[in-house]
């Protein structure tokens, strides 16, 4: 079952991706970093030059050729099947997706539904276990040849070279749109792959610990955990009390520690991803 559903993820990612390349980011000259930015490079290259306009789908495809083969030559075919599956699929939704009406918009809306959707989509893909190539499979490659190079700055690197480029071809403005884009689709990559399940995480230090345990669990109705520690200035034994709360009831929880105990010492910390009673369970 599982099985199914990271297919269906994963095909339903291929396909928003394709669909914000093609309606958003492509015609309004938009690079956005990777094999898809470098695909809009060269298509809007020839087709000033030469006058001929490159399929992008073709060009992604041509782009990762190379990339794959150096990538079975250095990590294996094991390791990067599904990468090649994803790939290859996401040629296709760029095929298919070329034929579908544009929507007139301004650059502004192009670049914030692009990166909307764009992050929906490489969310999905990611959080089923597939990736898609390009500036990713690069930099894992390099990595593997010079370990002394992160992974996290060679893609900075191979990115920030591609969007420069895009700057070069289309202007200052849609480069600095671009950038806007990137943030936006890095944010709902985060939401996407992370899930939904946001909260915070609370820790509080105070003398009162058990009565504050009591009211959190019948008031909010969440679990307590309460944790040993020990202040080292006074070296005396604390309770630290450990729950996570939803963002909307930190403001009540907050107010209900300083009214029983003003001089409680609180911790408060965002919890990308909470699963359990009163959260996200696992077949959300």
């Amino acid at each position: 079952m599982k099985i199914k559903k990271d297919i269906a993820y994963m095909l339903l990612g291929v396909l928003l991706m394709g669909i914000s390349i093609n309606m958003f980011f492509d015609p309004h000259g938009l690079v956005i970093g990777g094999a898809s930015g470098l695909a809009i490079l060269i298509s809007a290259a020839f087709s000033r030059l030469f006058g001929i306009r490159l399929s992008l789908w073709l060009l992604f495809f041509i782009i990762n050729i190379p990339v794959f083969a150096l990538g079975f030559y250095v990590m294996g075919f094991s390791k990067l099947k599904k990468s090649l599956i994803a790939t290859v699929l996401l040629s296709a939704a760029l095929w298919v997706t070329e034929y579908m009406p544009l929507i007139e918009t301004d650059l502004i809306l192009a670049a914030v539904f692009g990166g909307f959707i764009e992050g929906m989509g490489l969310g999905l893909i990611l959080r089923s276990g597939y990736t898609t190539g390009g500036s990713d499979l690069i930099a894992l490659v390099i990595n593997k040849l010079a370990p002394s190079l992160s992974v996290s700055f060679l893609i900075m690197i191979i990115d920030c070279t591609i969007i420069a480029l895009g700057f070069w071809e289309f202007g200052s403005l849609n480069a600095l749109y671009a950038i806007g884009s990137v943030y936006l689709s890095t944010k709902l990559i985060d939401v996407v792959v992370t899930g939904a399940g946001y909260g915070k995480a609370i820790y509080i230090i105070s003398d009162k610990s058990e009565e504050l345990s009591g009211l959190i669990m019948t008031k909010f109705e969440r679990g307590v955990t309460t944790l040993k520690g020990r202040g080292e200035y006074t070296k005396r034994a604390k309770n630290v009390i450990l729950c996570v709360v939803s963002k909307r009831e930190v403001g009540s929880l907050k107010k209900l520690v300083e009214e029983l105990d003003p001089s409680a010492f609180m911790i408060i910390t965002n919890a990308a991803e909470v699963r359990g009673e009163g959260f996200l369970t696992e077949n959300q």
